[in-house]
């Protein structure tokens, strides 16, 4: 029966991805079309993890894309990929997520899931075009505005500015080294929040694992907005 408590338990994840122009040239979509099948087959493989996690993929650039809707990793034939275009609009994937999230909680709960707060991974190699952002970011993590607020965990490479990156992650922010590589940075980026998804994912209650800093990157100040 729907809407039946099951004493399931999910922990949904969000991968975000930007897919403006300049994630080409600097070698950022080869190495996340490199990494999500590996991070698709890693959780696969794992029974208690796929069972209690659901994945979904998002990009941004001129709009925002649900590629893939939140799934378990089993009942996932194979990772869509992403490509450059566009520009980094982010108030567009701010409120894309705050839609999605709503939907996607509402659809587990109705089938008897007891859903845990969801987790977004934000990749991004560059600052926002659009300079109005941050009011579709307060309606997404402000949990006097959102219930279905996330915790965030946010990754910039290349031209990203540290302090933006820090605006974004609510419980973790991560910078490519200064003199790294984007498509290094992001592999090892990749690696880090497909062991954060297992070791979150690990237990009869899954709780999200913020991740250590990546090879190749570092942490950053959290900035309170």
């Amino acid at each position: 029966m729907t809407g039946v408590n099951t004493g399931e338990t999910s922990l949904p994840f969000y991968i975000v991805c930007d897919e403006s122009g300049s994630m080409g040239p600097n070698g950022g979509v080869d190495a996340i079309n490199q990494g999500l099948p590996d991070l698709h087959a890693t959780i696969a493989a794992d029974p208690l993890v796929s069972d209690k996690c659901r994945i979904a993929l998002i990009t941004f650039s001129d709009t925002a894309e649900e590629l893939m809707s939140l799934a378990r990793a089993t009942d996932i034939n194979a990772m869509p990929g992403v490509q450059a275009k566009g520009i980094t609009n982010y108030g567009a994937v701010f409120r894309l997520l705050r839609q999605v999230i709503s939907r996607d909680i509402a659809n587990l709960k109705s089938q008897g899931y007891i859903v845990y707060q969801p987790a977004v991974f934000f990749i991004t190699d560059g600052e926002p075009t659009d300079t109005n952002w941050e009011p579709d970011y307060q309606q997404l993590v402000d949990k006097n505005l959102n219930a279905q607020y996330p915790h965030i965990i946010s990754f910039g490479v290349a031209g990203a500015d540290p302090m933006v990156v820090g605006k974004v992650g609510t419980v973790g922010a991560f910078v490519q080294d200064q003199h790294g590589n984007p498509a290094t940075a992001l592999k090892e980026i990749l690696r880090s929040l497909t062991n954060s998804i297992v070791a979150s994912s690990s237990s009869s209650s899954p709780q999200l694992v913020v991740p250590s800093a990546p090879d190749g990157s570092m942490a950053v100040p959290l900035q309170t907005m």
